[in-house]
């Protein structure tokens, strides 16, 4: 059985740092606590900043992150 901490997660719109663009991970926790870095579900070190409204739109959801959430 998970605990409700496991359970909750957000998503948040993540630059690429080498490509133009980016995509939307999950993380774990109820919401972005203004961290400049976290860890993706995942598993990807990334740096964190305000998304802007077209970040959310644009950038397409990891399917990592999507698949292992559906596992869970």
């Amino acid at each position: 059985m998970h605990t409700e901490q496991a359970q909750r997660h957000f998503w948040l719109p993540v630059p690429n740092e080498n490509l133009p663009g980016g995509v939307r991970h999950a993380f774990r926790g109820a919401r972005w606590d203004g961290l400049a870095s976290a860890e993706t579900v995942c598993g990807e070190p990334v740096a964190l900043a305000q998304p802007s409204e077209l970040d959310w739109i644009y950038f397409p959801t990891c399917a990592d992150c999507n698949s292992r959430l559906k596992g869970e």
